[in-house]
């Protein structure tokens, strides 16, 4: 497989996303969720292979230009919803939950970890879920401007995840892949969580 093959089999997924799914964590015909999915990014994948695929966005545009793709890859299990996540009424349950560079967007730690519960309680008991967001784990980039919030180098106020927050995660779960934090630039710091979650 050359890399144009990758590329088309895997499109421009998360690297760490696709090191999950590289090690099997992430079985075939599994329910996946993809929170914040935008134009599929990290969906392409899940909509070529033999997965039930759940897209929501609250950018109706992007609903609609990842719903052509599923129509242009012929796929015939796949789910678009526009709209909060934190705000959308569902009883489905999911066997693996996506939600890249969206947890940062809270505006405090309470409001975070509200959002967290609401994901987990999307997830079915041995589910798996995949997160990225801004870092200050280990205290690499970042001034604590407070409420979760931290000023970066690249003159950005955002809410980044912090060792005690990680922790707070991590209740209910067990730890599957060990924290992984990149650092882009010495500009910002990225880190990505996977838990699976606990019998309740």
């Amino acid at each position: 497989m050359n890399t144009r093959d990758i590329n088309n089999f895997f499109g421009d997924m998360d690297l760490f996303l696709m090191d999950v799914i590289l090690k099997g964590h992430v079985k075939e015909g599994t329910k996946v969720l993809d929170v914040g999915c935008g134009e599929g990014r990290n969906g392409v994948y899940f909509l070529r292979n033999r997965f039930e695929y759940h897209g929501w966005d609250t950018d109706e545009s992007k609903i609609k230009l990842l719903s052509y793709l599923a129509h242009s890859l012929e796929t015939s299990n796949s789910h678009f919803r526009i709209g909060d996540f934190r705000t959308v009424e569902s009883t489905q349950k999911f066997n693996f939950i996506i939600c890249s560079r969206v947890l940062h967007f809270a505006e405090s730690s309470e409001i975070f970890l509200s959002m967290w519960l609401k994901l987990k309680s999307l997830l079915v008991d041995g589910g798996i879920i995949y997160a990225s967001l801004d870092s200050v784990v280990d205290n690499m980039i970042g001034n604590n401007e407070g409420e979760g919030m931290f000023s970066f180098p690249d003159s950005k106020l955002r809410f980044a995840l912090t060792t005690e927050l990680y922790n707070e995660m991590k209740k209910g779960f067990e730890e599957i892949e060990p924290l992984r934090t990149l650092v882009h630039h010495k500009e910002r710091a990225q880190s990505f969580v996977v838990l699976k979650k606990l019998p309740s």
